[in-house]
């Protein structure tokens, strides 16, 4: 393995950094399709297994990233970034050929557990490119593998209505697994190991008391209608929830690096970050999940809505809704200096909620759902975009890469968690034909695009409100002073004597 590492180089552009480049962008686009493929082949795999659990094949991926991402980053420290790396990519490999293959809905989810471990490549790849691309031409690396998933996302939706349309659901997670066998070893040969390690403690206990807290939890609200609200099994698994939840929290604020540590959500730019992000990132899943329904139902169905769309023509739906979240990115990175992240934020949310709105109640065209799916792309980059600039702004410099982690985990948690009490509240609605199919109704449609639009006013109402910080409003201010760290007392109570 090398171990090369060119930060230190004068160096420019070689054939196999140039073939690096390409790979890293490959793999943050293969993050992003790993999600998309599912949103857009929901209506097929619900009505294939017959389920209305459907929120969980976007659950399983997002909590699966959000509690790995902290701990795959202590690890690269450790051991090094492209190692962990070709780990993430194998595992994730293995979740796409499961899901491929699954005969039960169950074994699918578990897949698409696996499937998540893609996630913490994102942030990886740029972190690995910063230690080994000689300096001269790392700004240009790093912009085109920002940029170029931005050009991907716009073809991306027609290629997996291609796949849907010809090879079904099955196909799609097929080529994902084609995808990540090509990448991995191409990552390997392309691109060196950094040299660059640092001692960390890894919380995997935190880890698994967040991420087993948030699945049971979930797994009670999901399956609530099904077992009785009133059920031992289903109280149960709230009650057990909730105690691993509580018990993760006080882990959290006694050891001394814990996974996420709540105590830097104490100060108001970061919890602002950290709520407002959680709406943005919760209100996408919920958009995923409702608008392929509206989208590719039959209207011959007689559900009171529905476009019947082949999965390639729904293309001309996410392909618009892609461009316009590109787009809104650039406006953010050239506005949010002089508007700040915090108004950026506030605007992005409020288009959602408008594109929440039409989405729910106004979707009986091509046109109207067009429209909302702009609304909701441009909301989604501009929100999107803001967060950066809020941790920004709001942290100090010594601390902002560790706190950066913290808000990505607080805000992918919040947001595993929303297709899930989507698909319950839709659930309630739903109606299952002779052959056990579920039919989601034009009511269960109302109820979603409420769910959302609610979503959005609560942000709306914290980040014009309570959370509320007008310096940010205006421009990045940087904050000088550092964190506190734990009171020794604190961090020496430590359960497992902080191990």
């Amino acid at each position: 393995m090398s171990t090369t590492d060119t930060t230190a180089e004068t160096g420019g552009w070689t054939p196999r950094l140039v073939l690096s480049m390409v790979t890293m962008v490959m793999i943050l686009e293969g993050t992003a399709l790993g999600y998309s493929l599912v949103t857009t082949a929901l209506p097929a795999i619900t009505t294939h297994f017959k389920t209305d659990q459907g929120g969980w094949l976007l659950t399983g991926f997002i909590l699966a990233g959000a509690i790995l991402c902290p701990l795959v980053g202590k690890l690269a420290d450790i051991h090094g970034k492209r190692r962990m790396m070709i780990i993430c990519l194998m595992t994730s490999t293995v979740g796409s050929v499961v899901t491929t293959l699954a005969p039960t809905f169950d074994v699918l989810v578990a897949g698409r557990m696996l499937q998540g471990a893609v996630l913490p490549t994102m942030f990886l790849s740029y972190s690995l490119m910063r230690d080994v691309y000689p300096r001269r031409i790392l700004p240009l690396a790093s912009a085109v593998a920002m940029t170029g998933t931005g050009v991907f996302s716009v073809g991306v939706p027609f290629l997996i209505g291609w796949l849907l349309d010809n090879w079904g659901f099955r196909g799609l997670f097929a080529f994902d697994a084609l995808w990540m066998l090509i990448l991995t070893p191409l990552l390997l040969i392309t691109t060196p190991e950094t040299r660059l390690r640092v001692p960390s403690r890894v919380d995997f206990l935190g880890a698994a008391m967040l991420g087993f807290g948030l699945g049971i939890l979930l797994l009670g609200i999901s399956s609530g209608s099904r077992w009785g609200w009133g059920s031992v099994a289903t109280l149960g698994a709230l009650a057990v929830g909730m105690l691993l939840l509580f018990g993760f929290v006080k882990r959290s604020l006694n050891f001394t690096q814990p996974i996420v540590d709540l105590r830097i959500f104490t100060r108001r730019p970061i919890l602002l970050a950290a709520v407002t992000a959680a709406t943005a990132y919760g209100a996408t899943a919920v958009t995923g999940s409702i608008l392929p329904m509206i989208g590719m139902t039959p209207g011959a169905a007689g559900l009171g809505y529905g476009l019947g769309m082949t999965a390639s023509e729904y293309a001309m739906v996410t392909a618009p809704q892609s461009m316009a979240m590109v787009v809104m990115g650039v406006v953010v990175g050239r506005m949010l200096n002089r508007v700040g992240g915090a108004t950026m934020m506030r605007i992005g949310l409020l288009l959602m909620l408008l594109g929440g709105f039409q989405l729910g109640f106004n979707h009986g065209s091509y046109l109207q759902v067009l429209i909302a799916a702009l609304l909701v792309g441009a909301g989604t980059g501009l929100a999107y975009g803001s967060v950066p600039g809020l941790v920004i702004a709001g942290s100090p410099a010594d601390k902002q890469g560790s706190i950066a982690g913290m808000v990505q985990v607080s805000y992918s948690g919040f947001a595993s968690t929303t297709p899930v009490i989507l698909f319950v509240i839709m659930g309630e609605l739903a109606m299952r034909t002779p052959d056990g199919a579920v039919r989601y109704p034009e009511s269960a449609i109302n109820a979603g695009g409420v769910f959302l639009v609610g979503l959005m006013i609560v942000g709306l109402i914290l980040a014009s409100t309570v959370l509320r910080i007008p310096k940010q409003d205006s421009m990045i201010s940087q904050v000088p002073d550092s964190l506190p760290e734990p009171p020794p007392a604190t961090v020496g109570a430590a359960p497992d004597g902080g191990r």
